[in-house]
């Protein structure tokens, strides 16, 4: 069914939705799907390994592609602080060396705002390509995490409050990493591949998982774990020509949501008819639920408008309604024809909303 909620939302390609729907299977449950353009005009999945981390973009001043409000670093040196960096000197032969030998350089840390704002001003006249995130927020969490981050990419964590000397920070102690994005969600950080150490500590993890008997300890073990055992899907779209891309791109990018929001919330009825089934079978106490009632409709037989059906009556069975493609009467989810939940929630409270707001302005 993953198939076929991407096929339906990438506009019925067959060949693009079993494309999407191979990579969220790919990288399991904790994984992530990205969309990049592809070298050629095929298009491809490339799974990686990689972590989600529940951290945003800091600063707009950061963004490297505008159009899509991401900052986005290739092969950067990766630098962590738990403890605060209260001023640009603490890093400053960090900053030198990456200038130096033209690398990029991703910060995870608490900074001082001085510090963002010489970072942010550096990045903005070209010195040095840089992207700074926040640490974990609190307790031995933090801790835990940055530990994690460190063993991903190779980054040694440097803490003055156990005795670390910021001011002696040397290339040595920086990870690397294949790629980071960050944006006003989170960031994925990729890495060629995952240390051995990471394996065995998975494993280690996953006893004391099972072993716990805290409900709050479990889910922090179950979070750690899915912080290193995540995949990322990179879905490369290829295309003809610049026109065809651009298009495509929009079909892949729904494609991709409308299969996240289907994977967290579940399918109904495709083709307006989990609408039509509400309609019909929910008794209206006023005549605003009518009206809703009677609206709510509207997708149903717009689809069958845009078929050319003209003579058509609404289904009695729930859940069954006409394929437009055969003229059959169906069972719509048994025959691939569905929309997530999650969508069809949302259109009809944003369409509800947005009434009621022209409503009110008489």
């Amino acid at each position: 069914m993953i198939d076929q909620v991407a096929t339906i939302s990438s506009n019925n390609d067959p060949e693009l939705g079993e494309l999407i729907g191979g990579a969220f299977k790919s990288v399991g449950k904790n994984g992530v799907i990205l969309m990049e353009e592809s070298q050629d005009n095929v298009s491809s999945v490339e799974i990686v390994d990689g972590i989600q981390y529940d951290k945003p973009l800091k600063s707009l001043h950061f963004v490297t592609d505008k159009e899509k409000g991401i900052s986005e670093l290739i092969n950067p040196l990766v630098l962590i602080v738990e403890s605060q960096v209260e001023n640009v000197r603490k890093i400053q032969n960090i900053l030198e060396f990456a200038i130096k030998k033209n690398e990029s350089l991703l910060i995870i840390g608490d900074v001082d705002p001085t510090v963002m704002a010489a970072l942010a001003m550096n990045k903005m006249k070209g010195n040095i390509k840089v992207n700074v995130i926040d640490a974990p927020t609190y307790g031995f969490i933090k801790k835990e995490k940055l530990n994690d981050l460190a063993l991903m990419t190779g980054a040694t964590v440097i803490n003055e409050d156990l005795g670390d000397d910021m001011d002696l920070i040397d290339t040595i102690h920086l990870g690397r990493c294949a790629k980071v994005v960050s944006n006003k969600y989170d960031t994925i950080i990729q890495v060629d591949e995952t240390p051995a150490e990471v394996e065995e500590l998975i494993k280690s993890i996953k006893k004391k998982a099972d072993k716990s008997k805290v409900v709050g300890l479990r889910v922090q073990y179950e979070k750690r774990l899915a912080l290193l055992s995540a995949k990322v899907g990179i879905v490369k779209v290829g295309a003809n020509s610049e026109v065809e891309l651009k298009e495509k791109r929009d079909r892949v990018e729904d494609a991709i949501c409308a299969t996240k929001a289907a994977i967290k919330e579940g399918i109904v009825s495709g083709g307006g008819i989990a609408l039509l089934n509400a309609s019909m079978f929910i008794e209206a106490e006023s005549k605003g639920e009518q009206v809703l009632l009677d609206a709510i409709r509207a997708p149903f037989k717009t689809i069958l408008d845009n078929a050319g059906i003209i003579d058509y009556t609404a289904p009695k069975v729930k859940g069954e309604g006409l394929d437009v493609v055969t003229g059959n009467m169906v069972n719509m989810i048994d025959n691939g024809i569905i929309d997530p939940l999650l969508v069809t929630k949302s259109a009809l409270s944003n369409a509800a909303s947005v009434a009621t707001t022209i409503l009110s302005t008489d």
